[in-house]
């Protein structure tokens, strides 16, 4: 990093209902960058986008700092809880305000699957939150990025996202585990191979979306 160069904050928001090695490979592929000084996991309180939540705030926050700290990367990977301490629906708008109050020195990039971000028009807030952050966009197996309809100009590498402080989006590999939270739910035949082990031991100790003795 350059010394005229802002610390890079990378911010990965979601349900994670359960999280799953989709997500993990995703923050694998964002932590392999030297550049991103440190990856924040955001859980949110209530999706706006979606249906809530099966497991409860705190069972998603317990998940998550499992998996953390099962990792040899805490100093650059933790689980942000501002949105669970928030009331209502999360809104990401709400949360890059947050941390650019907190952490003023920093340059953020908001991290998301090409589906999250096809959508991304529908956000409340969308035209503000452009011009708070950069995005940062990952396909899932096979499934092509297809840009929304807004005022964002896509750019090679993470070191383009230095030249401005926001409205810039760049892609990311697509992850090769096309795995889906809604679907991990119901098929527990999939747990083994799509959920890691310290959120398999946690889903089956508390006995989460279905009777894992099936």
């Amino acid at each position: 990093m350059s010394s005229s160069q802002r610390p890079l904050m990378a911010l990965f928001g979601g349900t994670f209902d359960p999280f799953h090695d989709g997500h993990a490979q995703l923050c694998d592929l964002v932590l392999s960058h030297p550049e991103v000084t440190q990856l924040r996991v955001v859980p949110c309180q209530i999706p706006a986008l979606k249906d809530e939540a099966q497991a409860t705030p705190e069972q998603r926050l317990e998940m998550l700092e499992r998996w953390v700290a099962s990792r040899s990367d805490e100093d650059r990977l933790l689980v942000d809880d501002r949105e669970l301490r928030r009331p209502g629906p999360s809104y990401t708008l709400d949360t890059v305000r947050d941390l650019h109050l907190e952490y003023p020195d920093s340059q953020t990039v908001f991290v998301l699957g090409a589906d999250a971000f096809a959508g991304m028009a529908q956000w409340r807030g969308i035209e503000d939150l452009i011009q708070e952050t950069h995005f940062w966009v990952f396909g899932r197996g096979s499934q092509p990025i297809e840009p929304p309809a807004l005022p964002l100009t896509q750019v090679e590498s993470l070191a383009d996202l230095g030249q401005h402080r926001s409205g810039l989006w760049i892609a990311g590999p697509s992850s090769e585990r096309d795995w889906a939270s809604r679907e991990l739910r119901d098929n527990t035949q999939q747990w083994r191979y799509a959920i890691p082990a310290p959120i398999q031991d946690y889903i089956q100790q508390h006995g989460l979306y279905r009777d894992t003795d099936e």
